[in-house]
């Protein structure tokens, strides 16, 4: 059974794109964000509005689309995947890019925005939504979060500050899972997306959302309007502007051996990397959620190393080896059993 980390579990060759409605059960249903172009334009949203959330939402696309644009280069620039380092702390060091500079009085300010955001249909407002289920499910991170809000800022700041950070940067361990499976589903489903050249990839991103224009949200359809209407007139000598018609109407796919391995061994590194789970930890956790006649690579430790390392560019910490669980249920296990159970089954075509 795959893991709860999914933005392509309902889609088919056919309409890979990057916009999806709100996960079900949104409590807010905030409804679709102001499309927001420039910090001028969030600055007078802000004084219009009477509203500062504004100006930290644009920033959170920004973070969010740093780090999406990460997974996607490191697909793109490194053909071989043994070459590529996926969830080795993107979104927490694109985070602190961008909000590192906050004083601590602000942060929680910005942790309420981020849980805010969430509550808006974007597809990177459900990218939050969705990591909020693991990073809770028995995760530290959330009583670190109520301990914060019962600790006095104005009397101890200091460790308020760092208990917020700590959920925010736990918080960027389960969007480094979700960009990743994201970004290798991608990868196989649509590979006209992973050209070599960054312009290309973005022009290939307008035309996959062309293709699926009428199932995006209105903040897409105006996002795409806008960026199609400004890449036109930078690319309009370019032979390059020809990628938007090829993605448009592109149907190839790569041979996907394991999408449901690749999928619970990706959800799950963020407890593989906090908990220094043994390879052998892993494959006893995955084995309880995988069919049966699936042995390849879990039958040996060695090949699922190999496996994570080669195929999937996951690569454990260095650091003291972990001590395999005697029993099969290493530190975590709990939580791994509850994301499996909560996930929808994936679909591959």
């Amino acid at each position: 059974m795959p893991i709860a980390l999914s933005l392509m579990n309902e889609n088919s060759a056919s309409d890979v794109n990057f916009n999806r409605k709100p996960v079900e059960g949104n409590p807010k249903g905030r409804g679709p964000l102001p499309f927001i172009k420039s910090i001028a334009e969030a600055t007078a949203l802000c004084e219009k509005e009477q509203d500062s959330f504004y100006l930290d939402a644009f920033m959170i696309e920004a973070w969010l689309g740093d780090v999406v644009v990460e997974a996607a280069e490191e697909y793109a620039e490194k053909k071989n995947p043994k070459d590529r380092a996926m969830q080795t702390g993107q979104a927490w060091r694109s985070f602190l890019k961008i909000f590192g500079h906050a004083h601590d009085e602000e942060f929680p300010h910005i942790l309420e925005n981020l849980f805010r955001f969430s509550e808006y249909e974007d597809v990177f407002a459900e990218m939050l939504l969705q990591t909020i289920f693991p990073m809770g499910v028995g995760h530290e991170c959330f009583s670190d979060l109520i301990k914060a809000k019962a600790v006095d800022l104005a009397r101890e700041p200091a460790e308020a500050v760092r208990l917020m950070r700590r959920t925010i940067e736990r918080w960027c361990e389960w969007l480094d899972a979700l960009i990743h499976w994201h970004t290798h589903a991608m990868w196989h489903l649509s590979p006209v997306s992973f050209d070599p050249d960054p312009e290309k990839r973005e022009l290939a991103a307008l035309g996959i959302n062309q293709r699926a224009f009428i199932h995006l949200s209105d903040f897409s359809k105006s996002w795409w309007a806008w960026h199609h209407r400004e890449a036109a007139e930078r690319f309009k000598d370019s032979p390059k502007w020809q990628m938007v018609g090829i993605a448009m109407a592109g149907q190839e796919q790569k041979t996907w051996n394991y999408p449901d391995l690749d999928n619970v061994v990706i959800g799950l590194w963020p407890l593989v990397k906090r908990h220094n789970w043994t390879y052998r930890d892993l494959s006893a956790v995955i084995s309880r959620e995988l069919p049966k006649n699936q042995r390849y690579p879990l039958a040996r430790e060695q090949d699922l190393a190999a496996y994570c390392a080669n195929v999937l560019g996951l690569r454990k910490p260095a650091g003291p080896p972990g001590k395999s669980s005697a029993d099969g249920r290493p530190i975590g296990h709990e939580v791994a059993l509850r994301l499996c159970q909560h996930a929808p089954p994936t679909t591959s075509s």
